[in-house]
């Protein structure tokens, strides 16, 4: 298609962060990388495996401008795309600071972000807040993914 950009990839080890968070004393509840399905597959698997709401802020999600720009361009949704080198940690109440701490000191976890909450038990669903104001939901990841080559 000719188009020229900088992307990298974003494989990585996760174990430093993972290390990290565990040395930190942080209350740890659920842990993935969310490589396959990307991050909104992952976090319907969250949510339906304990019954609770995550609600997500579009605005917080790391999502460089060049990514966002190449995935419109092929109608692509960055919450699907695969990620070998990020991960999701869920912890308790009170901890997502100490964690965000524990994460940006790894090599790999600079960018890390706390991008929502968990919401009440009873309803098992992923909602994000976006960027305009409105509430989407963000169902799993139907069909197949991109073709992988790891």
């Amino acid at each position: 298609m000719g188009i020229e950009n900088t992307i990298r990839s974003d494989c990585a080890p996760l174990t430093e962060m993972v290390g990290r968070l565990l040395a930190g004393g942080v209350e740890v509840h659920a842990m993935r990388d969310v490589t396959r399905g990307g991050l909104g597959t992952v976090l319907n698997e969250f949510a339906s495996s304990s019954g609770c709401r995550m609600e997500l802020d579009e605005g917080r999600i790391p999502v460089s401008a060049q990514v966002k720009g190449f995935c419109g361009i092929l109608g692509l949704d960055p919450l699907y795309m695969g990620n070998e080198g990020k991960m999701i940690a869920v912890v308790a109440p009170g901890g997502a600071e100490k964690a965000l701490a524990c994460m940006r000191k790894s090599r790999y976890g600079a960018d890390a972000a706390v991008i929502g909450r968990v919401g009440p038990k009873g309803e098992s669903a992923v909602l994000l807040k976006t960027t305009v104001g409105g509430t989407r939901v963000v169902g799993p990841l139907y069909g197949e993914g991109l073709p992988r080559i790891c």
